[in-house]
Protein backbone atom coordinates (compact mmCIF):
# COMPACT_ATOMS: atom_id res chain seq x y z
CA UNK A 1 0.00 0.00 0.00
CA UNK A 2 1.36 3.57 -0.62
CA UNK A 3 1.19 4.94 3.13
CA UNK A 4 3.85 2.48 4.20
CA UNK A 5 6.26 3.70 1.26
CA UNK A 6 5.03 6.75 3.03
CA UNK A 7 6.49 5.54 6.08
CA UNK A 8 9.96 4.29 4.93
CA UNK A 9 10.28 7.40 2.86
CA UNK A 10 9.59 9.73 5.86
CA UNK A 11 11.33 7.91 8.63
CA UNK A 12 15.01 7.79 6.31
CA UNK A 13 14.02 11.87 5.63
CA UNK A 14 13.77 12.25 9.06
CA UNK A 15 16.31 9.70 10.70
CA UNK A 16 19.17 11.91 8.02
CA UNK A 17 17.60 15.24 9.14
CA UNK A 18 17.84 14.34 13.28
CA UNK A 19 14.76 15.72 13.69
CA UNK A 20 13.56 11.59 15.39
CA UNK A 21 16.50 12.13 17.44
CA UNK A 22 16.93 15.80 18.82
CA UNK A 23 14.42 18.33 18.97
CA UNK A 24 15.79 21.78 18.44
CA UNK A 25 15.52 23.46 21.19
CA UNK A 26 16.56 27.13 19.40
CA UNK A 27 13.19 29.39 18.77
CA UNK A 28 12.82 29.76 15.03
CA UNK A 29 14.26 33.69 13.76
CA UNK A 30 11.19 34.05 11.14
CA UNK A 31 7.71 32.38 10.77
CA UNK A 32 8.93 30.11 7.99
CA UNK A 33 11.46 28.28 9.94
CA UNK A 34 8.66 27.68 12.59
CA UNK A 35 6.11 26.21 9.92
CA UNK A 36 9.36 24.36 8.76
CA UNK A 37 9.42 23.10 12.18
CA UNK A 38 5.70 22.47 12.48
CA UNK A 39 5.72 20.52 9.08
CA UNK A 40 8.72 18.29 10.32
CA UNK A 41 7.30 17.35 13.54
CA UNK A 42 3.94 16.54 11.99
CA UNK A 43 6.09 14.10 9.42
CA UNK A 44 8.14 12.71 12.66
CA UNK A 45 4.61 12.14 14.25
CA UNK A 46 3.20 10.02 11.56
CA UNK A 47 6.58 8.18 11.71
CA UNK A 48 5.79 7.43 15.26
CA UNK A 49 2.20 6.37 15.23
CA UNK A 50 3.37 4.36 12.51
CA UNK A 51 2.91 1.17 14.95
CA UNK A 52 0.51 2.24 16.93
CA UNK A 53 -3.48 0.69 16.80
CA UNK A 54 -5.49 3.22 18.62
CA UNK A 55 -8.92 2.44 19.36
CA UNK A 56 -11.32 4.99 17.47
CA UNK A 57 -14.85 5.71 18.23
CA UNK A 58 -17.58 7.52 16.51
CA UNK A 59 -21.03 8.33 17.25
CA UNK A 60 -23.03 10.59 14.88
CA UNK A 61 -26.13 12.47 15.53
CA UNK A 62 -28.41 13.97 12.85
CA UNK A 63 -30.97 16.50 13.87
CA UNK A 64 -34.12 18.01 13.10
CA UNK A 65 -35.74 21.20 14.17
CA UNK A 66 -37.84 20.96 17.69
CA UNK A 67 -40.51 23.92 19.18
CA UNK A 68 -38.73 23.76 22.48
CA UNK A 69 -35.10 23.08 22.28
CA UNK A 70 -34.53 24.34 18.34
CA UNK A 71 -32.66 20.91 17.60
CA UNK A 72 -33.04 17.37 18.94
CA UNK A 73 -31.44 13.72 17.44
CA UNK A 74 -33.43 12.35 14.80
CA UNK A 75 -31.40 9.09 14.31
CA UNK A 76 -27.96 8.30 15.21
CA UNK A 77 -25.28 5.79 14.27
CA UNK A 78 -22.17 4.62 16.05
CA UNK A 79 -18.76 2.57 15.09
CA UNK A 80 -16.24 1.36 17.44
CA UNK A 81 -12.72 -0.06 16.16
CA UNK A 82 -9.19 -0.36 15.69
CA UNK A 83 -6.86 1.60 13.31
CA UNK A 84 -3.64 -0.06 11.91
CA UNK A 85 -1.88 3.02 11.15
CA UNK A 86 0.78 0.43 9.48
CA UNK A 87 -1.31 -1.00 6.44
CA UNK A 88 -3.29 2.89 6.10
CA UNK A 89 -6.25 3.93 7.91
CA UNK A 90 -7.83 0.73 8.20
CA UNK A 91 -10.25 -0.37 10.69
CA UNK A 92 -11.09 -3.70 12.78
CA UNK A 93 -14.60 -3.14 13.86
CA UNK A 94 -15.83 -4.32 16.90
CA UNK A 95 -19.46 -4.37 15.96
CA UNK A 96 -21.18 -7.26 14.16
CA UNK A 97 -21.66 -6.86 10.48
CA UNK A 98 -24.78 -5.47 9.57
CA UNK A 99 -24.58 -7.25 5.81
CA UNK A 100 -24.83 -4.00 4.06
CA UNK A 101 -22.89 -5.49 0.43
CA UNK A 102 -22.01 -1.64 -1.15
CA UNK A 103 -20.62 -0.71 1.94
CA UNK A 104 -16.63 -1.00 2.65
CA UNK A 105 -16.18 -3.92 5.19
CA UNK A 106 -14.38 -1.53 7.89
CA UNK A 107 -17.29 0.77 8.19
CA UNK A 108 -19.90 -1.99 7.03
CA UNK A 109 -21.37 -2.32 10.70
CA UNK A 110 -22.79 1.25 11.31
CA UNK A 111 -22.08 3.59 7.97
CA UNK A 112 -24.18 3.69 4.85
CA UNK A 113 -23.58 5.43 1.66
CA UNK A 114 -24.42 8.40 3.38
CA UNK A 115 -20.99 8.95 5.11
CA UNK A 116 -17.37 8.35 3.40
CA UNK A 117 -16.28 5.80 5.36
CA UNK A 118 -12.40 6.72 5.89
CA UNK A 119 -13.23 10.47 6.74
CA UNK A 120 -13.24 9.94 10.30
CA UNK A 121 -9.82 8.57 10.74
CA UNK A 122 -8.44 10.38 7.95
CA UNK A 123 -8.90 13.90 10.37
CA UNK A 124 -6.18 12.59 12.85
CA UNK A 125 -3.45 13.97 10.30
CA UNK A 126 -3.75 17.41 8.06
CA UNK A 127 -2.17 15.64 4.79
CA UNK A 128 -0.43 11.94 5.17
CA UNK A 129 1.71 12.45 2.26
CA UNK A 130 2.23 16.51 1.10
CA UNK A 131 2.18 18.70 3.76
CA UNK A 132 4.84 21.11 2.92
CA UNK A 133 5.19 24.52 1.89
CA UNK A 134 5.57 23.58 -1.65
CA UNK A 135 1.85 22.17 -1.48
CA UNK A 136 0.11 25.24 0.89
CA UNK A 137 0.39 28.70 2.29
CA UNK A 138 0.66 29.82 5.71
CA UNK A 139 -0.40 32.90 6.97
CA UNK A 140 0.22 33.64 10.13
CA UNK A 141 -2.99 35.23 12.30
CA UNK A 142 -2.09 36.07 15.40
CA UNK A 143 -1.16 34.32 19.14
CA UNK A 144 -3.61 32.36 21.31
CA UNK A 145 -3.97 30.25 24.29
CA UNK A 146 -5.39 26.87 24.30
CA UNK A 147 -5.46 26.34 28.57
CA UNK A 148 -1.71 26.91 29.50
CA UNK A 149 -0.70 26.13 25.88
CA UNK A 150 0.59 29.28 24.17
CA UNK A 151 -0.16 28.76 20.17
CA UNK A 152 0.99 30.55 17.01
CA UNK A 153 -2.56 30.65 15.03
CA UNK A 154 -2.02 29.95 11.09
CA UNK A 155 -4.31 30.06 8.62
CA UNK A 156 -3.57 27.14 5.71
CA UNK A 157 -4.61 26.98 1.64
CA UNK A 158 -3.51 24.60 -0.65
CA UNK A 159 -1.83 26.18 -3.42
CA UNK A 160 -3.40 26.39 -7.01
CA UNK A 161 -0.54 24.17 -8.53
CA UNK A 162 -0.81 21.57 -5.83
CA UNK A 163 -3.01 19.28 -7.84
CA UNK A 164 -6.54 17.91 -7.71
CA UNK A 165 -5.86 15.52 -4.60
CA UNK A 166 -7.89 16.37 -1.69
CA UNK A 167 -6.20 18.67 0.52
CA UNK A 168 -6.50 20.81 3.91
CA UNK A 169 -7.95 24.20 4.17
CA UNK A 170 -8.69 25.80 7.68
CA UNK A 171 -6.72 27.16 10.86
CA UNK A 172 -3.94 25.54 12.65
CA UNK A 173 -2.82 25.81 16.28
CA UNK A 174 1.15 25.21 16.82
CA UNK A 175 2.32 25.19 20.34
CA UNK A 176 5.26 28.34 20.78
CA UNK A 177 8.04 25.41 22.38
CA UNK A 178 8.36 22.38 20.50
CA UNK A 179 6.41 24.04 17.56
CA UNK A 180 4.02 20.65 17.13
CA UNK A 181 0.67 21.31 16.03
CA UNK A 182 -1.72 20.74 18.38
CA UNK A 183 -5.14 21.79 17.07
CA UNK A 184 -6.68 22.25 13.13
CA UNK A 185 -10.15 23.05 12.41
CA UNK A 186 -11.53 23.14 8.67
CA UNK A 187 -12.21 20.94 6.00
CA UNK A 188 -10.55 18.81 3.46
CA UNK A 189 -11.05 19.84 -0.38
CA UNK A 190 -12.70 18.26 -2.23
CA UNK A 191 -14.94 17.06 0.43
CA UNK A 192 -15.69 13.24 -0.53
CA UNK A 193 -19.43 13.18 -1.88
CA UNK A 194 -20.73 11.14 1.63
CA UNK A 195 -18.67 12.98 4.07
CA UNK A 196 -19.09 15.47 7.50
CA UNK A 197 -16.08 17.34 5.98
CA UNK A 198 -15.75 20.15 8.52
CA UNK A 199 -14.15 19.42 11.88
CA UNK A 200 -11.84 20.22 14.55
CA UNK A 201 -8.96 18.01 15.59
CA UNK A 202 -7.35 18.09 18.71
CA UNK A 203 -4.65 16.57 20.52
CA UNK A 204 -3.53 16.12 23.75
CA UNK A 205 0.28 15.91 25.05
CA UNK A 206 0.89 12.45 26.78
CA UNK A 207 2.84 9.38 26.00
CA UNK A 208 5.93 11.35 24.90
CA UNK A 209 3.64 13.20 22.05
CA UNK A 210 0.69 15.03 21.08
CA UNK A 211 -1.31 12.82 20.60
CA UNK A 212 -4.51 12.83 17.78
CA UNK A 213 -7.62 12.22 20.88
CA UNK A 214 -10.78 14.00 19.61
CA UNK A 215 -12.31 15.08 16.81
CA UNK A 216 -15.63 17.17 16.30
CA UNK A 217 -17.40 17.24 12.99
CA UNK A 218 -20.41 18.99 11.95
CA UNK A 219 -22.16 19.99 8.73
CA UNK A 220 -25.60 21.40 7.98
CA UNK A 221 -27.81 21.43 5.19
CA UNK A 222 -28.34 24.18 3.23
CA UNK A 223 -31.04 23.35 1.48
CA UNK A 224 -34.43 25.73 1.03
CA UNK A 225 -33.09 28.93 1.91
CA UNK A 226 -32.44 28.00 5.52
CA UNK A 227 -29.89 30.17 7.26
CA UNK A 228 -29.71 27.96 10.51
CA UNK A 229 -30.53 24.30 8.97
CA UNK A 230 -30.41 21.14 11.14
CA UNK A 231 -26.93 20.15 11.70
CA UNK A 232 -25.10 16.43 11.14
CA UNK A 233 -22.68 16.08 14.25
CA UNK A 234 -20.30 13.60 15.32
CA UNK A 235 -17.67 13.01 17.88
CA UNK A 236 -14.29 10.56 17.12
CA UNK A 237 -12.70 9.64 20.07
CA UNK A 238 -8.86 8.00 20.16
CA UNK A 239 -7.25 5.91 22.78
CA UNK A 240 -5.18 3.02 23.61
CA UNK A 241 -2.04 3.98 21.61
CA UNK A 242 0.07 2.33 24.59
CA UNK A 243 -1.15 -0.72 23.70
CA UNK A 244 1.54 -2.78 22.69
CA UNK A 245 4.46 -5.42 23.58
CA UNK A 246 5.93 -2.81 25.64
CA UNK A 247 3.34 -2.68 28.03
CA UNK A 248 4.51 -7.05 28.30
CA UNK A 249 7.93 -6.59 28.34
CA UNK A 250 7.18 -3.95 31.52
CA UNK A 251 5.93 -6.11 33.61
CA UNK A 252 8.88 -8.57 33.41
CA UNK A 253 11.24 -5.44 33.59
CA UNK A 254 9.41 -4.10 36.99
CA UNK A 255 9.32 -7.35 38.37
CA UNK A 256 10.67 -8.21 42.02
CA UNK A 257 11.44 -11.36 43.96
CA UNK A 258 11.65 -10.84 47.95
CA UNK A 259 13.58 -13.86 48.96
CA UNK A 260 13.17 -14.66 52.58
CA UNK A 261 15.75 -14.70 55.25
CA UNK A 262 15.91 -18.24 55.97
CA UNK A 263 13.41 -20.91 55.27
CA UNK A 264 10.32 -22.06 57.11
CA UNK A 265 7.81 -24.52 57.45
CA UNK A 266 4.49 -23.18 57.11
CA UNK A 267 2.63 -26.16 56.66
CA UNK A 268 0.66 -25.68 59.85
CA UNK A 269 -0.59 -22.11 59.09
CA UNK A 270 -1.84 -23.12 55.37
CA UNK A 271 -5.65 -23.40 54.71
CA UNK A 272 -7.13 -25.59 52.13
CA UNK A 273 -10.15 -23.95 50.69
CA UNK A 274 -13.93 -24.97 51.31
CA UNK A 275 -16.22 -26.24 48.57
CA UNK A 276 -17.65 -23.17 49.46
CA UNK A 277 -14.67 -20.90 48.85
CA UNK A 278 -14.01 -22.84 45.87
CA UNK A 279 -17.56 -22.12 44.80
CA UNK A 280 -17.22 -18.69 45.06
CA UNK A 281 -13.52 -18.10 43.96
CA UNK A 282 -14.75 -19.91 40.73
CA UNK A 283 -17.36 -17.82 40.29
CA UNK A 284 -15.24 -14.42 40.65
CA UNK A 285 -13.02 -15.97 38.40
CA UNK A 286 -14.92 -15.93 35.97
CA UNK A 287 -15.07 -11.65 36.65
CA UNK A 288 -11.81 -11.22 36.98
CA UNK A 289 -10.90 -12.92 33.38
CA UNK A 290 -13.69 -11.11 31.29
CA UNK A 291 -12.56 -7.71 33.17
CA UNK A 292 -8.82 -8.67 32.09
CA UNK A 293 -9.86 -9.29 28.65
CA UNK A 294 -12.27 -6.04 28.72
CA UNK A 295 -9.22 -3.91 29.57
CA UNK A 296 -6.56 -5.56 27.17
CA UNK A 297 -8.87 -5.29 24.19
CA UNK A 298 -8.91 -1.15 25.58
CA UNK A 299 -12.87 -1.33 26.21
CA UNK A 300 -12.00 -1.09 30.31
CA UNK A 301 -10.42 2.21 31.84
CA UNK A 302 -7.74 0.97 34.42
CA UNK A 303 -8.81 1.56 37.76
CA UNK A 304 -8.38 5.18 39.02
CA UNK A 305 -9.67 8.37 40.12
CA UNK A 306 -12.90 7.99 38.93
CA UNK A 307 -13.26 4.32 40.11
CA UNK A 308 -13.13 6.14 43.61
CA UNK A 309 -15.93 8.45 43.18
CA UNK A 310 -17.84 4.89 42.72
CA UNK A 311 -16.49 3.26 45.39
CA UNK A 312 -17.80 6.15 47.59
CA UNK A 313 -21.38 6.12 46.39
CA UNK A 314 -21.36 2.61 46.52
CA UNK A 315 -20.28 2.60 50.15
CA UNK A 316 -22.79 4.92 51.03
CA UNK A 317 -25.58 2.84 49.71
CA UNK A 318 -24.11 -0.29 51.18
CA UNK A 319 -23.41 1.26 54.93
CA UNK A 320 -27.06 2.32 55.02
CA UNK A 321 -28.80 -0.70 53.77
CA UNK A 322 -26.48 -3.02 56.19
CA UNK A 323 -24.74 -4.82 52.84
CA UNK A 324 -21.52 -6.25 53.85
CA UNK A 325 -20.61 -8.60 50.97
CA UNK A 326 -17.13 -10.69 50.60
CA UNK A 327 -15.03 -10.36 48.26
CA UNK A 328 -15.58 -6.32 48.29
CA UNK A 329 -17.65 -4.87 45.41
CA UNK A 330 -15.88 -2.10 43.37
CA UNK A 331 -17.04 -0.32 40.35
CA UNK A 332 -14.83 0.28 37.14
CA UNK A 333 -15.64 2.18 34.30
CA UNK A 334 -15.76 0.89 30.14
CA UNK A 335 -14.76 3.69 27.87
CA UNK A 336 -17.17 3.56 25.56
CA UNK A 337 -19.55 6.20 24.48
CA UNK A 338 -23.44 3.80 24.68
CA UNK A 339 -25.02 3.87 28.07
CA UNK A 340 -25.02 0.97 29.69
CA UNK A 341 -24.45 -1.27 33.26
CA UNK A 342 -23.65 -4.33 33.67
CA UNK A 343 -22.62 -6.80 37.43
CA UNK A 344 -20.66 -9.14 37.18
CA UNK A 345 -20.78 -10.95 40.48
CA UNK A 346 -18.93 -8.42 42.64
CA UNK A 347 -17.56 -6.10 39.87
CA UNK A 348 -19.84 -3.43 38.35
CA UNK A 349 -19.05 -2.15 35.05
CA UNK A 350 -21.00 1.42 34.04
CA UNK A 351 -19.81 3.13 30.56
CA UNK A 352 -18.13 6.59 30.31
CA UNK A 353 -20.75 7.29 27.95
CA UNK A 354 -23.62 7.39 31.17
CA UNK A 355 -20.90 8.60 33.71
CA UNK A 356 -21.30 11.74 31.17
CA UNK A 357 -24.93 12.34 30.90
CA UNK A 358 -26.15 12.02 34.32
CA UNK A 359 -27.30 15.06 36.05
CA UNK A 360 -26.46 14.45 39.48
CA UNK A 361 -25.10 12.48 42.03
CA UNK A 362 -28.32 10.61 43.19
CA UNK A 363 -29.11 9.43 39.17
CA UNK A 364 -25.43 8.08 39.58
CA UNK A 365 -26.58 6.01 42.86
CA UNK A 366 -29.85 5.05 41.33
CA UNK A 367 -27.70 2.79 38.29
CA UNK A 368 -25.74 1.68 41.04
CA UNK A 369 -28.12 0.75 43.34
CA UNK A 370 -29.28 -1.42 40.36
CA UNK A 371 -26.57 -3.68 39.60
CA UNK A 372 -26.00 -3.74 43.82
CA UNK A 373 -29.51 -5.36 43.90
CA UNK A 374 -28.65 -7.92 41.33
CA UNK A 375 -25.53 -8.95 43.84
CA UNK A 376 -27.53 -8.69 46.67
CA UNK A 377 -29.70 -11.12 45.20
CA UNK A 378 -27.57 -13.60 43.94
CA UNK A 379 -27.57 -12.76 40.17
CA UNK A 380 -24.25 -13.99 39.21
CA UNK A 381 -22.95 -14.46 35.60
CA UNK A 382 -21.94 -17.99 34.35
CA UNK A 383 -18.79 -19.30 35.17
CA UNK A 384 -17.99 -20.74 31.74
CA UNK A 385 -15.80 -17.84 31.37
CA UNK A 386 -13.24 -19.05 34.50
CA UNK A 387 -12.08 -21.33 31.46
CA UNK A 388 -9.18 -18.88 30.10
CA UNK A 389 -9.94 -20.74 26.62
CA UNK A 390 -13.46 -19.21 26.33
CA UNK A 391 -11.33 -15.32 26.01
CA UNK A 392 -8.78 -16.52 23.42
CA UNK A 393 -9.95 -14.50 20.66
CA UNK A 394 -8.88 -10.91 18.48
CA UNK A 395 -9.79 -7.97 20.06
CA UNK A 396 -12.12 -7.46 17.66
CA UNK A 397 -14.03 -10.43 18.48
CA UNK A 398 -14.58 -9.18 22.13
CA UNK A 399 -17.69 -7.67 22.13
CA UNK A 400 -19.13 -10.70 19.52
CA UNK A 401 -17.73 -13.14 22.07
CA UNK A 402 -18.54 -11.54 25.65
CA UNK A 403 -22.56 -11.98 26.87
CA UNK A 404 -23.05 -10.61 29.99
CA UNK A 405 -26.95 -9.88 29.78
CA UNK A 406 -29.76 -10.42 32.53
CA UNK A 407 -32.57 -12.10 31.89
CA UNK A 408 -36.10 -9.79 31.55
CA UNK A 409 -36.55 -11.60 35.36
CA UNK A 410 -33.41 -10.69 36.89
CA UNK A 411 -33.81 -6.93 35.43
CA UNK A 412 -37.61 -6.77 37.41
CA UNK A 413 -36.30 -8.33 40.49
CA UNK A 414 -33.07 -5.53 40.36
CA UNK A 415 -35.44 -3.32 40.01
CA UNK A 416 -37.79 -3.86 43.06
CA UNK A 417 -35.00 -4.40 45.03
CA UNK A 418 -33.19 -1.26 44.28
CA UNK A 419 -36.18 0.69 44.95
CA UNK A 420 -35.91 -0.45 48.49
CA UNK A 421 -32.26 0.64 49.02
CA UNK A 422 -32.86 3.73 47.66
CA UNK A 423 -35.28 4.59 49.79
CA UNK A 424 -33.06 3.42 52.72
CA UNK A 425 -30.18 5.31 51.55
CA UNK A 426 -28.90 9.33 51.62
CA UNK A 427 -30.08 10.36 48.50
CA UNK A 428 -33.76 8.79 49.05
CA UNK A 429 -35.14 12.68 49.03
CA UNK A 430 -33.28 13.31 45.75
CA UNK A 431 -35.38 9.89 43.87
CA UNK A 432 -37.46 12.64 42.31
CA UNK A 433 -34.61 14.17 40.37
CA UNK A 434 -33.74 10.41 39.14
CA UNK A 435 -37.41 9.64 38.02
CA UNK A 436 -36.45 13.19 36.07
CA UNK A 437 -33.77 11.68 33.97
CA UNK A 438 -35.38 8.45 33.17
CA UNK A 439 -38.53 10.51 32.35
CA UNK A 440 -35.98 12.02 29.55
CA UNK A 441 -34.33 8.76 28.52
CA UNK A 442 -37.17 7.13 27.52
CA UNK A 443 -38.73 10.12 25.31
CA UNK A 444 -35.50 10.13 23.50
CA UNK A 445 -34.60 6.64 23.76
CA UNK A 446 -36.45 6.30 20.22
CA UNK A 447 -34.44 8.71 18.38
CA UNK A 448 -30.95 7.84 19.85
CA UNK A 449 -31.34 4.07 19.55
CA UNK A 450 -27.29 3.11 19.13
CA UNK A 451 -26.54 5.61 21.93
CA UNK A 452 -28.71 3.30 24.29
CA UNK A 453 -27.97 0.10 22.62
CA UNK A 454 -25.44 -1.67 25.21
CA UNK A 455 -22.46 -3.41 24.54
CA UNK A 456 -22.01 -5.64 27.05
CA UNK A 457 -24.91 -5.91 29.56
CA UNK A 458 -28.82 -4.48 28.90
CA UNK A 459 -30.78 -1.92 27.58
CA UNK A 460 -31.22 1.18 30.27
CA UNK A 461 -34.52 1.81 28.18
CA UNK A 462 -36.50 0.28 25.06
CA UNK A 463 -39.65 2.27 24.82
CA UNK A 464 -41.74 3.50 27.85
CA UNK A 465 -42.80 0.53 29.26
CA UNK A 466 -39.18 -1.18 29.46
CA UNK A 467 -37.47 0.90 31.30
CA UNK A 468 -35.07 0.56 34.11
CA UNK A 469 -36.33 1.49 37.40
CA UNK A 470 -39.60 3.15 35.88
CA UNK A 471 -41.09 2.95 39.66
CA UNK A 472 -39.42 6.34 40.14
CA UNK A 473 -40.82 7.82 37.07
CA UNK A 474 -44.23 8.04 39.51
CA UNK A 475 -42.12 10.19 41.54
CA UNK A 476 -40.59 12.31 39.30
CA UNK A 477 -42.39 15.89 38.42
CA UNK A 478 -43.42 16.43 34.79
CA UNK A 479 -40.95 16.93 32.48
CA UNK A 480 -40.52 20.78 31.35
CA UNK A 481 -38.17 20.63 28.42
CA UNK A 482 -38.13 24.47 27.92
CA UNK A 483 -37.46 25.20 31.56
CA UNK A 484 -33.99 26.19 32.11
CA UNK A 485 -33.22 25.70 35.49
CA UNK A 486 -35.04 21.87 34.84
CA UNK A 487 -31.65 19.59 34.29
CA UNK A 488 -33.10 16.63 33.06
CA UNK A 489 -29.95 14.95 31.49
CA UNK A 490 -26.77 16.36 29.99
CA UNK A 491 -24.42 16.25 26.69
CA UNK A 492 -22.07 14.07 26.03
CA UNK A 493 -18.70 14.39 27.71
CA UNK A 494 -19.90 16.55 30.29
CA UNK A 495 -17.85 14.60 32.97
CA UNK A 496 -15.00 12.78 31.86
CA UNK A 497 -11.53 12.95 29.49
CA UNK A 498 -10.01 9.72 28.66
CA UNK A 499 -6.05 9.85 28.73
CA UNK A 500 -5.45 8.70 24.81
CA UNK A 501 -1.94 7.02 25.93
CA UNK A 502 -2.65 5.56 29.32
CA UNK A 503 -6.43 5.05 28.89
CA UNK A 504 -6.94 6.88 32.52
CA UNK A 505 -9.84 8.57 32.56
CA UNK A 506 -9.95 11.98 34.91
CA UNK A 507 -13.14 14.11 35.57
CA UNK A 508 -12.84 17.07 34.09
CA UNK A 509 -12.95 20.17 36.45
CA UNK A 510 -15.31 22.76 35.04
CA UNK A 511 -17.62 25.00 36.55
CA UNK A 512 -21.24 24.64 36.81
CA UNK A 513 -23.01 26.41 34.04
CA UNK A 514 -26.84 27.19 34.02
CA UNK A 515 -28.33 27.24 30.48
CA UNK A 516 -29.47 30.70 29.80
CA UNK A 517 -31.71 29.29 26.58
CA UNK A 518 -33.86 26.24 26.41
CA UNK A 519 -31.51 25.04 23.44
CA UNK A 520 -28.47 25.35 25.74
CA UNK A 521 -29.78 21.99 27.42
CA UNK A 522 -28.49 19.97 25.16
CA UNK A 523 -29.46 16.30 26.78
CA UNK A 524 -28.13 13.68 26.01
CA UNK A 525 -27.05 15.45 22.58
CA UNK A 526 -23.10 15.95 20.75
CA UNK A 527 -21.17 19.07 21.46
CA UNK A 528 -18.14 20.77 20.01
CA UNK A 529 -14.92 19.81 21.97
CA UNK A 530 -12.70 22.66 23.97
CA UNK A 531 -9.80 21.34 25.55
CA UNK A 532 -8.17 22.80 28.30
CA UNK A 533 -4.71 21.92 26.90
CA UNK A 534 -1.49 21.44 29.02
CA UNK A 535 1.85 20.16 28.74
CA UNK A 536 3.49 17.10 29.87
CA UNK A 537 7.38 17.09 30.86
CA UNK A 538 8.83 13.46 29.95
CA UNK A 539 12.42 11.14 30.27
CA UNK A 540 11.18 8.88 28.00
CA UNK A 541 9.88 8.65 24.16
CA UNK A 542 6.78 6.95 22.89
CA UNK A 543 8.94 4.21 21.55
CA UNK A 544 10.38 2.96 24.73
CA UNK A 545 7.13 2.79 26.72
CA UNK A 546 8.80 4.09 30.13
CA UNK A 547 7.62 7.84 30.08
CA UNK A 548 7.93 9.52 33.76
CA UNK A 549 5.62 12.46 33.15
CA UNK A 550 4.18 15.26 35.08
CA UNK A 551 2.64 18.38 34.45
CA UNK A 552 4.56 21.62 33.59
CA UNK A 553 3.19 25.50 33.40
CA UNK A 554 4.15 27.32 30.23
Amino acid sequence: MLLPRIFATLTCALLASGICTAQATAPPKHFEEAVDRAVANERALIVKLRDKEPVIETYIQELKPDAELEFVPRKDHYFLGRLNLAEGIVDKSYLPASGLPNVPHIFRSIFTKDYYARGFADQMFLDISDFDRAHYTFELEGREFLGEVRCLVIDVQPKKEAGKKRRFAGRLWVEDRDYNIVRFNGAYIPAPARDLSHFDSWRLNTGGAWLPAFVYAQDESERNGLTHSPPIRAQTRLWDYQRSRQTEDQIFMNMSVDVPQGVRDSSEDALENSPLQSFRMWEQQAAVNVTSRLQRAGLLAPAGEVDQVLGTVLNNLEVTNNIYLDPPIHARVLLTTPLESIAMNHTILISRGLIDVLPDEASLAAVLAHELAHITLGHSMTTKYAFADRLLFDDPATLKSITVARTKEEEQAADAKALDILNKSPYQDALPKVGLFLRMLAASSSQVPHLVSPLVGNRMADSHKELRLSGLMDRAPELRVADTQQISALPLGSRIRIDPWSNQLHLLKAPAMVPLQAKEKLPFQITPFMLHLTREENTGTLEDGKTVTRTVKP
